[in-house]
């Protein structure tokens, strides 16, 4: 789990200072939480939905534009 440190704290082998981002295990998180050291990171799943949708929305209009583009070529010929 993602924790943003609230207080000075010894973790890993070093002082992790105020505002500073470290992952531990959820238990270990969790007792930092409640003993007021840390709070956990919100990771803002929303925005990289968006995000997601936002790339699949472009690849179908590039494939859309792939596939009439043969359609177009063929009509000329045709001509």
């Amino acid at each position: 789990m993602k924790l943003l440190i609230l207080r000075a704290i010894y973790f890993g082998g070093k002082v992790v200072t105020e505002g500073d981002e470290i992952e531990t295990l959820e238990l270990h998180g969790r007792e930092l939480i409640q003993k007021g050291y840390a709070s956990e990171v919100v990771i803002n799943h929303a925005a990289e939905q968006q995000e997601q949708q936002e790339q699949q929305e472009q690849q179908e209009q590039q494939e859309q534009q792939e596939q009439q583009e043969p359609k177009q070529s063929k009509a000329k010929k045709e001509k």
